[in-house]
């Protein structure tokens, strides 16, 4: 049987990149997290059993983040009385970047020959 210990990171830490927001933010939507959570916690499951579908779709959130991390940078970086939200833009850099290096390390070939026994 192969080490899978080199996949805990991933499988434990992928969730951050898509629930990190601002605080005021995550406030109003803690039910979305616990979804979020649960839904990382089965991709995590199919990852560790060697799943496909558990890795093509956590490869497949992780880009969408990106996409759409840039998507709303712009919009909400300034906001409408012209003043620069650097929060909200540190935030979504360090998300973007941390999607990046998930989505670089799903790629790799020691997790794609792990994950697709």
């Amino acid at each position: 049987m192969t080490n899978k210990r080199f996949l805990l990171p991933i499988i434990l830490l992928q969730f951050i990149p898509i629930i990190l927001f601002p605080l005021k933010t995550l406030q109003s939507g803690i039910a979305v997290i616990g979804g979020v959570i649960l839904l990382f916690a089965l991709l995590g499951y199919g990852l560790w059993r060697g799943r496909k579908w558990g890795l093509y779709m956590s490869i497949f959130i992780q880009g969408l983040n990106i996409i759409i991390r840039m998507m709303m940078f712009f919009p909400h970086a300034v906001s409408k009385q012209g003043i620069w939200d650097f929060t909200y833009m540190l935030i979504t850099i360090v998300s973007m970047l941390l999607s990046g290096w998930f989505l670089l390390r799903l790629e790799c070939p020691d997790v794609q020959s792990v994950v697709a026994i």
